[in-house]
């Protein structure tokens, strides 16, 4: 990722760590309890490869640049796309793997063949978003959010993300203070979604004169 104060977290999202308004899992600018969360899922319902389990469908990102398994689900879906290269289950474990591998433009370069055949999750949206704010394009990033919200509205990564984003890539914290408000509205109505202590956040929003 990049070396800021923020970076990503859940099915690829931003969101992973929380320290004050720093979202994410590496460089936290202070010590902080870990927000639990899922590695992304990709695909519901998507066949486990190479006897791992697939994780639930919430989104999220692991560190794991190198990682054997990985390389090796790599092989193995090399293998199955070499057969069947418009299988979409395949083309998001793909992408999942080279997402949690940190090649972000080889994960966006599957993410977007698979939306290609189809475009209706959430996940995948986000996590593609994510790739391009890794990327430093921040507006493809916003967009792939905001439509991950739009479809999933009880989607709070995607909206989490496009705060941290518009506060601090492009920067418009007007725009992340009206994705902070529509937050805390879900956060309010649907506590059993675990959205994280918004505090912090709202605190760097307020400093910024929003």
């Amino acid at each position: 990722m990049f070396k800021n104060p923020i970076t990503t977290a859940v099915a690829g999202l931003l969101v992973g760590f929380f320290v004050g308004f720093v979202v994410g899992q590496r460089q936290p600018a202070a010590p902080a309890p870990q927000v639990q969360a899922d590695p992304h899922a990709g695909v519901p319902g998507a066949p486990p490869l190479s006897g791992e389990k697939m994780a639930p469908p919430e989104g999220g990102r692991t560190a794991a640049t190198g990682d054997p398994r990985l390389m090796e689900q790599g092989r193995e879906l090399d293998r199955l796309l070499a057969k069947d290269p418009n299988n979409y289950q395949h083309l998001v474990q793909m992408a999942n793997v080279q997402y949690d591998m940190q090649n972000y433009p080889k994960a966006a370069d599957y993410y977007e063949k698979a939306r290609a055949i189809k475009d209706d999750s959430a996940d995948v949206m986000t996590d593609l978003g994510v790739c391009y704010r890794e990327m430093k394009q921040a507006e493809k990033a916003i967009a792939l959010f905001d439509k991950a919200a739009d479809a999933s509205p009880d989607h709070w990564q995607s909206r989490y993300n496009a705060v941290i984003v518009r506060l601090f890539d492009m920067p418009d914290p007007k725009g992340a203070a009206g994705e902070l408000a529509k937050l805390k509205q879900l956060r309010a109505a649907r506590p059993d979604l675990g959205i994280p202590d918004l505090s912090g956040l709202e605190q760097e929003v307020a400093k910024r004169g929003v």
